[in-house]
Formats: structure tokens, sequence, C-alpha cells
């Protein structure tokens, strides 16, 4: 795994086992409105590192600056934006998405919904909207993006 990616991973990890302890189940779900917007984030910076490092290890320095600064403003990045991003790169990439969310899901469309959830919820929560979040529907979430991110390395190599 990518160490950038990884560290992010392992700061978020700990702040979920940190949350996790809460007892106060008020406390603990304005907690997971912060893990929320936290692990939309770590989609969106994950994406944004892959896109880099692979540039970086393949394309002119020219290139490079111009895959960087087209990429410096992800944000949104709902399962229909990823496919965008990718397809940009790669017609295979963002076919191999869809079909290894689809692979990797227990149920249908469980990691695509999940994906999607966290980032409508993180653009609520942004806009102070009410959000009925909670520890254990983040957690799942949660779990679903790591996969996201594992099928993106997979991919972007």
């Amino acid at each position: 795994m990518n160490r950038l990616i990884l560290s992010h991973r392992q700061k978020l990890d700990n702040l979920f086992a940190r949350i996790s302890s809460i007892t106060t189940p008020a406390d603990q779900s304005e907690w997971s409105k912060y893990l929320c917007v936290l692990v939309s984030g770590f989609i969106e910076e994950s994406l944004r590192v892959l896109l880099e490092e692979y540039t970086k290890k393949r394309a002119s320095s020219n290139i490079q600056n111009f895959v960087e600064k087209q990429i410096s403003n992800i944000t949104n990045c709902k399962t229909s934006r990823i496919i965008e991003i990718l397809g940009k790169f790669s017609q295979d990439w963002a076919d191999e998405f869809v079909d290894q969310i689809q692979t990797k899901s227990s149920m249908k469309d469980e990691i695509k919904n999940s994906i999607d959830s966290v980032i409508s919820n993180r653009h609520d929560i942004a806009h102070g909207r009410n959000v009925g979040i909670t520890y254990a529907r983040i957690s799942a979430y949660y779990s679903n993006v790591k996969k996201t991110i594992e099928i993106l390395e997979d991919i972007i190599q």
C-alpha cells in the first residue's frame, strides 16, 4: 500500500478506535459526523495520491504538472465522479473499477452506496443540515471505502 495512503488510513483507524469507546450515543453521533468528513477526504486524497504517483512514474515533468493541476481540486468523489476521473485516464480503469466494486460488494451496490452516502452526508454536514449518521453506519461505510482504495490501488499502476 502507498505509504501516504497507509499513514492516512492508520490515523483514521486510530480515531475510529478512540470514538468507538465513547458510550454516550449523542456524543458518538456528533463524532461520527466528523469521521464522515474525514472519510470523504480520505477518498479524495487517496485518488489524488494514486494518480500523481502514476503520472510521476510514466510522464514528463510538463505532463506531471498538468495532471497535478487538473486533479488538485478533486472533490465530491461519488462513485460516478471516480468513474469519470478514471475514464479520463483509461476507459479500462473505469470499467475495471465498476466491475471490482460490484464483485467485492457482499450485497448489490454495497460499496457504491457506501461511497455515495459518505459524500452525500459530508455535503449535508458541511451545509449544516441534520444527518442521522451513527457510528455503526460510518464504520460500515469506512470499511467499504477501504475496499475502494484497495481496488483503486490495484487498478492505477
